[in-house]
């Protein structure tokens, strides 16, 4: 049945536990299913079968570190043999524990201690220090080379950037030949399941998905009276087209036009030439004294129509702002005649030129002869006399 699905030797395989890695062999005891078990893992990291059995609810008794994974495996089998010939294992099923209860047996029965004296001579008995057992099984040192590994990874379009790390289901620094990212996948994922760079994945897919939608994205652009320049390059990237209506380039996404926006920039407003801005300042009193930025609501060095330079923004003026921070925004720019006129008649007399802002302050006698300041925004608010006047009135 394992053969039908797939399956092969255990010891060619490249899933699984690395025959060619350092691992352990471990003896664990659960007191309440009053069960012992023994097994074998690299026991390192945070997915370390030790660690998954501890959450369970299983202790450590005794563990012994091995130099190769086909030695660990050469003695727990050895032991898991004598064991089975005994009749101890299984003692639970796999609705108590689905990993790992095939090597578990009754503490009642065979104590963790008894358990581990088998793991110790079955160690000893070896001819030579972890020696494969009698059969022909090949040895985990040469299951997997380094450089074969190495060229297996560059025949499917990676270049080791560190040497093979030993394990099959260890990830390996490496970058991709075609794009140059670097990534790190596993030996077991590239040569197993054919694992590919993710990036050219992505952009693969990508490729894919815009040859399909390009129809239809055409069709939508010039609805929106846009005519591509160029074939269509995916829904969140600029697209370069040319506006029906005004005859200039613009690139907005298909996205945003699909979603209702206008496509081009120049008739929505937020963008306009160097001459459309420059004609547009002008018109609101302002002289540019250098090129358009490039965006309405780029700072742009000007002169104002009172001679002041300022830095404003295109997107300000589209807004309404006609003059400086010297020239008033309500009611248009105040003529200094016209200040001087609204001055008289709320009983006031300039002792000085208009300043020029509505809110600056400005010397003026009042009808009693005081001497004051005031603003153009006060008078306009309703003021017709001096604090002197306003005392002499209540007395």
């Amino acid at each position: 049945m394992k053969i039908r699905a797939g399956g092969g030797c255990k010891f060619c395989a490249t899933h699984g536990i690395d025959l060619s890695g350092q691992s352990k062999v471990y003896v664990i005891t659960h007191q309440e299913w009053k069960a012992v078990k023994i097994g074998i893992g690299a026991c390192t990291g945070y997915t370390s079968r030790l660690i998954q059995h501890e959450r369970q609810g299983w202790q450590l008794h005794q563990a012994r570190e091995y130099t190769t994974g086909a030695a660990a495996y050469d003695v727990e089998q050895a032991v898991l043999g004598r064991l089975r010939q005994a009749g101890l294992v299984p003692f639970l099923t796999s609705d108590v524990m689905p990993n790992g209860w095939t090597e578990t047996c009754s503490a009642a029965r065979i104590t963790a201690a008894e358990v581990w004296a088998m793991v110790d001579e079955e160690t000893r008995s070896a001819e030579k220090p972890y020696a494969p057992r009698v059969g022909g099984r090949p040895r985990a040192a040469v299951l997997i080379d380094a450089e074969a590994a190495a060229a297996e990874m560059r025949a499917c379009g990676y270049e080791p950037l560190v040497p093979y790390p030993g394990r099959t289901n260890a990830t390996w620094p490496s970058r991709c030949t075609t794009c140059g990212h670097e990534g790190r996948p596993t030996f077991n994922a590239v040569r197993n399941a054919g694992q590919r760079c993710r990036v050219c994945r992505a952009k693969e897919t990508q490729a894919k998905r815009a040859a399909t939608n390009a129809p239809k994205a055409r069709e939508t652009m010039r609805t929106a009276g846009l005519e591509p320049l160029e074939p269509y390059p995916g829904s969140q990237t600029p697209w370069r087209c040319r506006c029906t209506t005004c005859g200039l380039e613009t690139s907005p996404t298909y996205s945003n036009v699909n979603s209702g926006s206008k496509g081009c920039r120049f008739c929505a407003l937020n963008s306009a030439t160097d001459e459309r801005a420059s004609a547009e300042v002008r018109a609101a009193g302002f002289e540019p004294l250098e090129p358009y930025p490039g965006r309405t609501t780029d700072r742009w060095r000007c002169r104002c129509s009172c001679g002041n330079e300022v830095m404003t923004r295109l997107s300000s003026v589209r807004s309404g702002t006609t003059g400086c921070k010297k020239c008033p925004r309500s009611g248009g720019r105040t003529d200094p005649a016209t200040a001087a006129a609204e001055a008289r008649a709320a009983g006031f007399e300039p002792l000085e030129p208009y300043p020029g802002k509505t809110t600056d302050r400005w010397r003026c006698r009042c009808r009693c002869s005081t001497a004051i300041t005031l603003t153009l925004t006060s008078l306009r608010g309703g003021r017709t006399a001096c604090g002197t006047c306003s005392r002499g009135a209540t007395r």
